[in-house]
């Protein structure tokens, strides 16, 4: 998979219910009683403007305004389900299933609110692909 697929999964991965990573950036999130899963550590992540780096030290900055926007692929329009395979304060895994497009295991681990790992593999419309990312927040979205 290439470095700009990936970095879009990443900015895709980006939202419970994102059709592309700029419908991301418009979804108005919902609160976390209404979601399908609850991850802890998703919940202390900071919105905000992140500066978002991959293992081969490629950098690209997103509008994180929902941290739920992590665990869904941007490409994909069709529902996804998510299954809460390991919680804990500062991390969580999660195995998501996008119906028609393929599925995906996200590891998070949640240094601080404004630092986050990111380790996601999987199938996605028929292409393999595992990346980590290392993403900071950097201020507030413009």
């Amino acid at each position: 998979m290439s470095k700009r697929v990936a970095w879009v999964l990443f900015a895709a991965v980006a939202g419970l219910g994102l059709v592309t990573a700029g419908a991301a950036a418009q979804q108005q999130p919902r609160p976390a009683a209404h979601r399908a899963v609850d991850v802890p550590a998703l919940n202390i992540v900071q919105k905000g403007k992140w500066a978002v780096r991959d293992t081969e030290g490629g950098e690209r900055s997103i509008c994180l305004r929902d941290p739920y926007q992590i665990l869904r692929p941007e490409r994909v329009t069709t529902p996804c389900q998510h299954v809460l395979m390991e919680s804990a304060s500062s991390r969580a895994t999660v195995r998501t299933t996008c119906t028609g497009h393929g599925t995906m295991l996200t590891r998070l681990t949640v240094d601080t609110p404004r630092q986050v790992t990111v380790e996601m593999q999987g199938v996605i419309d028929g292409q393999p692909f595992s990346e980590t990312y290392d993403a900071k927040r950097v201020g507030e979205c413009s």
